[in-house]
């Protein structure tokens, strides 16, 4: 009872990780500057830019919507939503190399 169980648990393990391998292969094969931008930039950057605007706007004009709106495009959001988009591009960078490893590990074991 216990071995099949065990078999199952290790053909669903090996299912994910072959599933993770061919993930960072494709995301590999895009390229680092389409991995920068889409995933650093667009994904992180400006989407938890526009949630810390909002966070703030909310706060700060007491959930006062009109007014919250009327501020949306200020000159201070423009401001926050290019600074997290740089620190979107950099955090792109930094698990770009995670995924460049990933890949070359990976690759050097298939040599093998």
């Amino acid at each position: 009872m216990k071995n099949t169980k065990q078999q199952k648990a290790d053909r669903q393990n090996s299912s994910v990780i072959k599933d993770k391998n061919k993930n960072l292969r494709e995301l590999y094969n895009k390229g680092k500057v389409n991995y920068i931008l889409v995933h650093g930039v667009l994904s992180w950057g400006l989407s938890t830019g526009i949630i810390f605007i909002f966070l703030t706007s909310f706060f700060q004009y007491e959930f006062n919507f009109r007014v919250i709106t009327e501020n949306l495009f200020s000159k201070n959001n423009l401001i926050t939503l290019g600074l997290f988009a740089a620190a979107g591009s950099v955090w792109g960078s930094i698990m770009w190399k995670i995924i460049v490893k990933e890949v070359e590990k990976k690759h050097s074991k298939h040599k093998r």
